[in-house]
Formats: C-alpha cells, structure tokens, sequence
C-alpha cells in the first residue's frame, strides 16, 4: 500500500491559510487590495475585537456574478491571470487565487456582491471551507465580505494572536500601506466603533501621509523624482528636522505594490547617515517605477518581497533620488508658517486699566471694558498664517546674486564660546553651534576631495613618528591604500610604530595619533560586512570633528563671517554630519512673548 497520499481541498486551504494568513491584518490585506483590484472608488473597513471576532470589509468595485461568487472560494482561481506569461507582467495586487479560500478555510465567511448590471445579487456562506449558502439577494454594486471567528477551526493558531489593540494596530498598519499605494481609492476603518483612518479618494498626497504617519510631518515633506535609466523614483522624504526612533514611517512601493526590501532601506538610510543623529530615523514614501519585467513578485505568499533584475541599479537610484532631495530642497528656510492670532488694530483708544481698577462694581467695570465698537469683529477673525521670509532678489541687494540663508544672517555676536548669535533679515534671532557649522563645512570639504581622489596634503619638514597600540596598528596596516586616499602618507616603521610623512590639510595642528586611533576603529568595521564606501562616511565625520573648530573657542568677527559666507557654499549646512542641529531659531514672537511684550 503507498504511503503517499493526496491531501484534500480542506487541508491544502488550511495550509495555505497558514502562509497566508497570519492574523487579523492579514485579511485586511488580501481583502483590500481585491477591492482595489477590482476598481472600487471606496474601501470601508469595521473591525470588532481587533479582527479577531469580525471584519467587515466594503467597497463600490465592480461587483461579482452569482458564477464568479463561487470560483472565488476555488484555489488557484483568478481574474488577473491568465497563463504564465502573465507572471512576468503583474499590475495587479493579486494574482494567486489562494487568499480567499484560505481565508474562508479558516473563519466563517459571507460574501454579498453585486455587478452594476445585475438586477439582483448573490450572498454566498462558508464555514471552514465549506459552502453553506448560496442565494439571492438584494445589495448595492460592489461586494461586502464579512469574516467572523478567525481561527475558529485551527484554536491552536487563534491562541497566539495578541490583545484586540495590537491586532488591531496591525490592521490599521496593513489598511496604511495600501492606502499610500492607492490615492485613487478612498479609505476608512473603524475599530471598535471608533474612527481609526479616514483619507478621502484623489486627496493631497502629503495630507494622506501625515493622515497615516502624523500631522506634524507635513510642513517637513521635501518631493523627490528622479529617473535613472528604467528606474524612475517618486514620492516624498521627511527633512532632518522631522526624525524617529524605528523604521516604521519609511514606505517603499515596487510598481504600486508595498514592498519590505532590506537594500531599499539601507539606500534610504545611507542618505540620511550624515544628517541624523544615530539611531534616529527618517520619514520616507517611495514609490518605485522600472519595466515588470524587471522585477519578481511571485516570491513570497504575502507578496511582500521582490527580487530585481538589476537590484544595484535600483539601489543607486533609490540612494540618488533622497540625496538629491535633501541637497537641493531649502528645507532649513522652508519652515511651516506659524500660526498665530492676529487682532487688527482698534479705532477705538487703549483700556484704562486705573479706571477699571478703580470701579465699585463689575458692572461698571465691564461698561469699561466691554463692549467696544468695532471690537466685535475679533470673534470673526480665525487664525492667519504670518508669511515666509521673502527671497531678496538682485534688486533688492544690489550686488549680484542674492545670498544664501546665512550668507543674508548679520553677524552680532559669540556666546559663551561657543554659539554665533545673528539676526536674520526677517528679525528671527539665529543661533549657530561654530563646532558643529565648521564640522559640517570641513566634512564636505573632506568629502569631495575623497570623491574625486584628489586629497590635498600637508607635508612634514621631517616625518613625524607614531606609536600605536597593537590592535590599532594591525588595522591601519589592513587600510594603507585607504588612508592615502585620504590624504594620510603613513608607512610603517615598526612593529607598532608608522612614519607620517603627511596629513590631510583641513588637519593640520589637530592630535595625529588620537586621529589615527580613532580612524582605526572606524576601519574594523570594514571587512566585517561593511564595505569601505558605507563607512566612509563615518570615517570622514571623524577626520571633521577633530579638525574644527572647538566649543569655548573665541572667532574673530571677520572669521564668523566667513564662516557663514561659506556654509551656504556646501549641501546639508543645517546638520552637523553626526546629524546634530547646527542652527537653532527664535521668533521675535516668541522672544516678546517671554520678555512681556505681548
């Protein structure tokens, strides 16, 4: 007798439902994006007890036949494709025919949908992979699927999922991702009966990303779009201003579809290293165009990776377009407008608070003080924006081109040694970090010398030797050839001991031993499953920070302001390259404010 034997309908659902559906967020995924597939303007989502108890999914697609109602419950039946060909040239969110009947293996499932020129509709009832029910009905175009009891039939799957607010904020992450994906498409979702996302069709797409990541990242959205031979990368980044703690508000999209790809992240984060501080994160949604061909989806059930043709090309057009974002978009000077109360000024004369002081009773005060004419109209005035600094112009200097954001700053003043204070032309007080302006000004200066391999040295009258610890030495014999494009002539000369014949120029007077021990760490990393190019950054902010200018040293008015001048000469002038602030800003606003004024 064989020992092999073909599994049933039922077990092979109930498999499959195990790579498909993994919890609560799982059917919303594969519901969704079935309506979205299926053309709907309109996707509404109810959850109860975090999905464990109920999802009710609805959207005003194009409907199903009393036929097609049944298929779907088929494995492996599918509208999007239609041999295998077809798999190559996917525009579709599913393709598989599996998530249906896998869900319904699972849970007791309802389906009512109806075709636009249908006169009636089909409700069709599973429990557990079995149909129950087919009838008709009455019902608006679109589909309804509702799914209750997850899990039911496998209880040692339903005792894993956690708490109905975690399952639930799944949900909501997975409504999220394809929401950023579809802006064609309106989305809600209540849980609970609460509110939870709400973003209507065709909406601005940066109010749908600060509806999915927050309000506050609005007025720190920076476009980006740039294509780079077949890949073309859209979409938004946040400004270093606006940072996390996690991955989880970067979205990257592979022809419409959400993607997790760890070379997509590390090309966001890449161009972010030398603007945010470490272990902080930006914003970004990406979406990420190139030839189907170019790329698999059919690599996992949930269809969240991909694999690409040409996953380098991808990779440098990723990191290209974020920096071009960041280099070229004002971000520094394109803060949101502030909004303030503003009250137009009275016809009427100031109170006389002494004859309201010396009032018997509140009604005589109040005469005083209330009403007014004219002053009524205050109620009507909401919030107005003050507005942004305007651009000075040729004309308006007089001299040439217009300057730069700190090249427009005056210069006022040093405070504690360590900080330039100035006034900007429209009257925010300027404060400047000089360590971390400078850093940044010799990190870009060190940055393009190494770019171009043109390091320029400065040469000892007599070589200068060094003694290095044992570690720190084998590692810096590991890097010669690296440390020369750096601009360090360093040969050894012992077994621990090296002869440095020259150094970078932006370091000359800097401690050449302490920089040496320093690079050598940063160098361990390299070989260790980091290549030269990434730590290189690291390396570079080392060599900076050891060459500038120190906290509690006093600058000549004439050197402050060259420093200013040249700061608007370089990219990322507002971070230093370990991503700390270099400038901070204070309103007259807000300093009338803390002083009384107003």
């Amino acid at each position: 007798m064989s020992k092999i034997r073909r599994l049933g309908p039922d077990v092979i659902n109930k498999i499959a439902a195990g790579e498909v559906v993994e919890r609560p967020a799982s059917v919303v995924k594969e519901l969704v994006e079935n309506s979205v597939d299926a053309g709907a303007s309109r996707v509404d989502v109810v959850l109860e007890g975090g999905g464990k108890r109920r999802i009710v999914v609805t959207d005003d697609g194009v409907g199903m036949s009393r036929e097609d109602a049944l298929l779907a419950f088929e494995r492996h039946a599918t509208s999007k494709l239609r041999d295998a060909e077809g798999l190559f040239h996917i525009a579709s969110y599913g393709f598989r025919g599996e998530a249906v009947p896998a869900i319904a293996s699972v849970s007791r499932m309802t389906l009512v949908t109806r075709q636009e020129e249908d006169v009636e509709g089909t409700r069709v009832e599973v429990e557990g992979g079995e149909v129950k029910v087919v009838e008709p009905c009455g019902a608006p175009k679109g589909t309804q699927v509702r799914v209750e009891d997850l899990f039911f039939a496998i209880p040692a799957r339903r005792k894993y999922l956690r708490r109905d607010e975690t399952e639930a904020g799944h949900a909501a992450e997975a409504l999220i991702r394809i929401a950023l994906a579809a802006p064609q498409v309106g989305f809600s979702l209540r849980s609970g009966g609460r509110l939870v996302f709400q973003s209507p069709a065709n909406a601005d797409p940066r109010e749908r990303i600060a509806a999915a990541i927050g309000r506050d990242l609005h007025p720190h959205l920076l476009d980006v779009d740039l294509e780079q031979g077949s890949v073309r990368v859209r979409g938004f980044v946040g400004s270093p201003d606006w940072s996390t703690t996690g991955t989880r508000a970067i979205y990257t999209f592979v022809n419409g579809r959400y993607v997790r790809d760890r070379q997509l992240l590390h090309a966001v984060q890449r161009a972010y290293s030398d603007v945010l501080p470490q272990g902080r994160m930006p914003a970004a949604v990406l979406y990420i165009d190139l030839p189907p061909a170019d790329v698999d989806v059919n690599v996992h059930p949930q269809k969240l990776e991909v694999r690409f043709v040409d996953a380098r090309q991808v990779y440098e057009a990723v990191l290209r377009a974020v920096k071009e974002a960041l280099r070229t978009t004002r971000w520094l000077e394109a803060r949101p407008a502030e909004r303030i109360h503003m009250v137009p000024a009275s016809t009427q004369p100031a109170f006389d608070w002494r004859a309201v002081a010396r009032a018997e009773t509140v009604r005589e005060a109040a005469d005083l003080l209330w009403p007014r004419p004219g002053d009524a109209e205050l109620l009507a005035h909401g919030p107005v924006e003050r507005p942004a600094p305007v651009e000075h112009t040729e004309e308006d200097r007089g001299d040439g081109e217009a300057p730069g954001f700190f090249s427009s700053l005056r210069y006022i003043g040093q405070f504690a040694g360590t900080y330039l204070i100035c006034e900007s032309p429209d009257q925010r007080l300027v404060i400047l970090d000089q360590h971390a302006a400078h850093e940044r000004l010799t990190f870009h200066r060190l940055r393009e010398a190494w770019r171009r391999r043109e390091p320029i040295g400065q040469p000892f009258l007599f070589p200068v030797i060094l003694d290095m610890g044992v570690a720190d030495a084998r590692l810096l014999v590991e890097h010669l050839e690296a440390l020369r494009t750096l601009g360090f002539d360093l040969e050894p000369y012992g077994p621990t001991s090296f002869s440095l014949h020259s150094i970078p120029a932006e370091l000359a007077g800097a401690d050449h031993a302490r920089i040496l021990s320093d690079l050598a760490r940063e160098l361990a990393s390299v070989g260790a499953g980091r290549a030269l190019e990434d730590a290189m950054t690291d390396i570079l902010a080392t060599m900076a920070c050891h060459a500038s200018v120190r906290a509690h040293q006093a600058l000549l008015p004439e050197e402050a302001e060259r420093l200013l001048r040249d700061l608007d000469a370089i990219d990322f002038k507002a971070r230093c390259p370990h991503g700390r602030p270099v400038v901070a800003q204070i309103t007259l606003a807000e300093l009338e404010r803390k002083v009384g004024r107003r």
